[in-house]
């Protein structure tokens, strides 16, 4: 029971620090963005029925519905952009929980303002993240926590690059 108190006291310092991360706006980095490229990954325990796969089908399905195009492989004409998602868990034997985070952030290619002449880097320019806890018999919670987590990203990215309506003459 201490290992899982001491667990949780640093798991809860991390999200105040990861919360203070999160307040600035960073949705403008996705303005013109027209394609991204999908990995997902576990750290650590990857709880039974979830996959790398089904959670990256889970996301590409996300995007497409919202009309975001998933590229088959990291394109230069969309800035290379990739959309990385990571979960994160830890199980407490004795409790029987699974102790998780869900991370989705965006890589892309970029240029310093003050380098103008250099080549582009790549550097995370959008992420967000959600926290909890769950049983084992209950991974829906980690499914769900990451689609708030792509519906964060599908509204940043919307309202930066709306919709135009197409007119006939």
């Amino acid at each position: 029971m201490k290992t899982f108190v001491i667990i949780i006291l640093c798991f809860s310092s991390v999200l105040r620090t990861r919360a203070g991360l999160q307040q600035y706006d960073t949705k403008e980095s996705l303005r013109g963005l027209n394609g991204v490229f999908v990995i997902s990954q576990f750290i650590d325990v990857q709880p039974e029925g979830l996959t790398a796969d089904k959670i990256g089908e889970l996301a590409k399905t996300t995007l497409h519905d919202a009309g975001i195009s998933v590229d088959a492989e990291p394109k230069k004409a969309h800035g290379e952009a990739n959309l990385s998602i990571t979960i994160s868990t830890v199980k407490d034997t004795q409790l029987g929980l699974y102790l998780f985070t869900v991370e989705i952030a965006i890589t892309q290619d970029v240029k310093l303002s003050r380098q103008a002449n250099a080549s582009p880097i790549s550097s995370e320019t959008w992420r967000r993240s959600l926290q909890g806890l769950t049983t084992p018999d209950r991974t829906d919670v980690i499914e769900q926590a990451l689609k708030q987590c792509l519906n964060q990203f599908v509204t940043c990215y919307q309202a930066v690059n709306p919709k135009q309506e197409h007119t006939t003459p």
